[in-house]
C-alpha cells in the first residue's frame, strides 16, 4: 500500500509541476491546506477516494493519469526497491512478447557487464 501511496502522490507533484501550479495554488483549488496536499504528494498520506477526486478535479485531469507511471520522474532516494520494481512493471506491462524478451536481453547483458 505504502507504494501505491508514494507513486500517486509523486504522480500528483509531476502533474502540478508539469501545469506550472504551486502548492497553494493547487490547494486553493481543492479546497486542500496546503500543508495537507504536500503530505500527499510525499506519500505521508493515505487520502481518501474523495480527496482524491478533489486533486484530480484541481489539476484538471482524468484519473487514469494520476494512475499512469510512465513519466513519473524516478529519485532513487525516494522510491525504494519494491516500489522501482512497480515502477518497472508498469513500464513492460503494455509491451509486446519480443520487447519484453528484448528488454530482458538487454538487462542481462548490464548484469553481466556491470556485476551484480
Amino acid at each position: 500500500m505504502d507504494s501505491l501511496v508514494k507513486l500517486v502522490g509523486g504522480n500528483i507533484k509531476d502533474i502540478r509541476k508539469l501545469k506550472k501550479l504551486t502548492q497553494e495554488e493547487l490547494a486553493e483549488k481543492c479546497g486542500l491546506h496546503t500543508s495537507y496536499l504536500a503530505g500527499v504528494e510525499r506519500g505521508d498520506r493515505n487520502i481518501t477516494l474523495q480527496t482524491l477526486q478533489k486533486i484530480i478535479d484541481g489539476l484538471e485531469e482524468v484519473p487514469s493519469a494520476i494512475f499512469n507511471y510512465n513519466n513519473i520522474h524516478i529519485n532513487s532516494k525516494y522510491y525504494e526497491k519494491k516500489d522501482l520494481i512497480m515502477l518497472l512493471q508498469n513500464l513492460i506491462d503494455s509491451r509486446s512478447e519480443a520487447e519484453i524478451h528484448l528488454i530482458l536481453k538487454i538487462a542481462t547483458e548490464v548484469f553481466a557487464t556491470y556485476g551484480k
